[in-house]
């Protein structure tokens, strides 16, 4: 362990079922026995394992109850084996209900049968990443006498397993991650839920919480992306599920008071109900400790936690893992507007390092007679700044002036947030299109040119006649078309008039510099980033809200299309097929990424450093950023108009003398490269230019 460290706790237990009379589930022993626990009905009268070895008859297990509703048995050595499929029987109510292990680490399929997996026999070979003697290492405590990275350097790109390659496995991506690593230089990913789900879907209605999706591959298989992240130098950070259970095939109702009732998206957890809530909340609380001690993983992103409706089970995630895993992060999705409750960090009081306060401190939390004023997240995402940002590019233009100013204020209150100009939520929650697409309706007009139809539905269907006339180009279809086959294509869209190649193309050309500068505007705050996959590239792939239903498909209009297989399909990344001749811009997408990560990691100020001062230019589109660090300084200049900026127009650089270091206009970045400032230096008055819809970064010349 490096030097530095040698006073860190990174991880107190090699297993969470290591943490004794805890945590629930089946776990491996070294010595070779295996330990079963349960949580069901404090009225079941008994409880009878029943496991499956392969191609042997089944056995059945009495277990004991150790508690009102705990049961738990140890079966010594060589009695069942790895690979077994195993299920309890609960005797409740004068009726026998078979059902899988609520904690189960592994599924081959939906239904009743659970999976015996021991985690010990993986052979992980990141020790030196998990001991911290990488810089590259994101965690909380990183502070100025260790080599930890702090949490504000995290550049994260966001991937889902299953449209992230062809084949929709972790195995495939893990061909396909040294590449953002190495050749884009982002320093993280963020998985979306992994948690077992039914057939294809984002994994926000997970029902095995412990166990990973069975159609992206083995838990091995993760094991070994996590492992490869590792030696990429990528932190991985896991999308967790805490607020529901997903409503497809889930037996938790069924097997004990894990449920209090419904919320917005399927079933309600028992957090606080009644006297097994407690229970309860340790079964979600080793959900996430599995994610990062069984799976290596560095961080966690909390989905929607403001609809677990109990914060103090907020504070006790935070507190066990901060104890247990002290090292990894914690990224709340909370969406109450950046509560500063959420990410302010705990007492003095409420941290101190043993056992036996631990202890006391979590009984606390249980009996919910702690403060709730700080609930101690490491950092949130920021969807202020997201509405913002939509706002500046596919708002009424008509109101851009109280539009920059609000935007200016979310800006500057989201350092330290987790900022993106685009997730998976505002594309696939909206109408499935990403934000190049969205942007054309605007350029195109396409909102006036769509049949009559209501409001809601008019907007879908302009989304994605823009993302059908996209395609077309990219993939050059357009082009051999005949004038009367493209107006006929058009109709097939719901439009009622012609556009010609050269007006799409200008349309797309813009829509690409929008695409840029937001991104770039996300780069310009200190604190952590996120670009969701495809992004990097401006790929114009579909994400679509895919999820399969085990009834029959409802048809989701407000959506303005179908889920199921096909919006499963549509929205892979290599659902389009670019042609050489446009190919060009997705190459200097990706070199405008590398640069815009490189240019974070060679300067503290766009990290870790603060911002000194940030101005919008009411009267002009103009909006500039002012962040320094101790002996770093930045300056950079956007432009939101679609007329270029070529005279001074109250643009003030701080006191000094600066340099232009990057430019979205550049050629480079399939820009025109008309409006670049390759002065050696300027200072507090020069004149600079700023191509239309652009972003500018200017370092401070010593």
């Amino acid at each position: 362990m490096n030097n530095n460290l040698q006073n860190i706790i990174l991880y107190r237990k090699p297993c969470i079922f290591d943490i004794p009379n805890k945590f629930f589930g089946v776990y491996f022993k070294e010595d070779g026995s295996v330990n079963f626990k349960l949580l069901t009905f404090a009225g079941a009268k008994k409880v009878i394992l029943e496991v499956k070895p392969h191609g042997e008859p089944i056995k059945s297990f009495a277990m004991n109850n150790v508690d009102s509703g705990i049961w738990q048995l140890e079966l010594q050595k060589g009695i069942v084996k790895n690979g077994d499929r195993y299920r309890y029987v609960i005797d409740y109510n004068s009726e026998l209900i078979p059902v899988k292990d609520p904690c189960s680490m592994c599924q081959d399929s939906y239904f009743k049968w659970s999976v015996l997996y021991n985690h010990l026999l993986f052979n992980w070979t990141d020790n030196d990443w998990m001991t911290g003697a990488n810089y590259k290492r994101i965690s909380r405590l990183a502070n100025d006498t260790n080599i930890l990275s702090p949490v504000d350097s995290l550049k994260i790109y966001e991937l889902h397993i299953g449209t992230f390659t062809e084949e929709g496995t972790f195995l495939a991506a893990k061909e396909k991650i040294k590449h953002i690593a190495e050749d884009l230089k982002f320093n993280a990913i963020e998985i979306m839920p992994v948690e077992n789900t039914y057939s294809f879907n984002w994994g926000y209605d997970g029902v095995d919480k412990y166990a990973p999706n069975h159609t992206y591959g083995k838990p091995d298989d993760l094991k070994e992306l996590i492992n490869y992240a590792h030696q990429c130098n990528l932190n991985v950070i896991m999308d967790i599920v805490p607020n529901h259970l997903g409503p497809d095939i889930a037996q938790l109702h069924k097997t004990g008071p894990y449920i209090e009732g419904v919320n917005c998206f399927g079933y309600q957890f028992n957090f606080e109900k009644d006297k097994h809530s407690s229970y309860v909340r340790d079964f979600i609380i080793g959900a996430a400790l599995n994610w990062l001690i069984n799976y290596h993983c560095d961080g966690l992103r909390v989905d929607m936690t403001k609809f677990m409706c109990s914060d103090y089970t907020m504070k006790q995630m935070v507190a066990e893992v901060n104890y247990y895993c002290p090292v990894a992060f914690l990224i709340a999705e909370d969406g109450r507007d950046n509560d500063a409750r959420v990410t302010k960090p705990f007492s003095t009081s409420e941290t101190e390092n043993n056992e036996l306060h631990h202890e006391r401190f979590i009984n606390s939390i249980k009996n919910n007679d702690v403060s709730l004023s700080a609930l101690g997240f490491d950092s949130e995402w920021d969807f202020p700044f997201h509405k913002q940002i939509a706002a500046m590019l596919l708002g009424a233009w008509d109101c851009r002036i109280k539009n920059l100013c609000a935007f200016d204020y979310s800006l500057r209150d989201a350092q330290s947030r987790v900022k993106y100009a685009m997730s998976h939520d505002e594309i696939g929650n909206i109408d499935g299109t990403r934000l190049i697409s969205k942007i054309m309706v605007n350029e195109l007009n396409l909102n006036d040119k769509i049949c009559d139809c209501a409001h809601t539905l008019k907007c879908k269907r302009a989304a994605h006649a823009a993302h059908r006339i996209l395609v077309s180009l990219l993939t050059g279809e357009l082009e051999n078309m005949t004038d009367v086959e493209r107006f006929y294509f058009y109709k097939d869209n719901f439009l009622t008039v012609d556009l010609s190649v050269e007006e799409i193309f200008e349309a797309y050309k813009k829509a690409f510099s929008m695409h840029k500068l937001a991104i770039g505007k996300v780069y310009s705050i200190p604190g952590p980033k996120m670009v969701f996959q495809g992004d990097e590239s401006a790929n114009v792939a579909y994400f679509k809200f895919f999820r399969k239903f085990s009834i029959p498909e409802p048809h989701l209009s407000e959506k303005g299309y179908k889920p199921g297989l096909e919006a499963f399909l549509d929205s892979k990344l290599t659902s389009v097929k670019v042609c050489d001749k446009y190919s060009y811009i997705n190459d200097a997408m990706r070199i405008y990424m590398r640069d815009l990560n490189e240019l974070c990691e060679k300067n503290m100020a766009l990290t870790t450093g603060h911002i000194e001062k940030s101005t919008p230019h009411e009267t002009t589109d103009i909006h500039t950023i002012y962040t320094r660090k101790i002996y770093n300084e930045i300056f950079s200049v956007s432009n939101f108009s679609k007329t270029p900026y070529m005279k001074n127009c109250g643009i003030l650089f701080p006191k000094g003398k600066w340099k232009e270091i990057m430019n979205s206009d550049n050629t480079l970045y399939a820009g025109e490269g008309k409006y670049l400032n390759t002065d050696t230096s300027l200072c507090q008055f020069n004149y600079i230019s700023l191509a239309p819809y652009s972003i500018a970064f200017f370092e401070r010349v010593n």
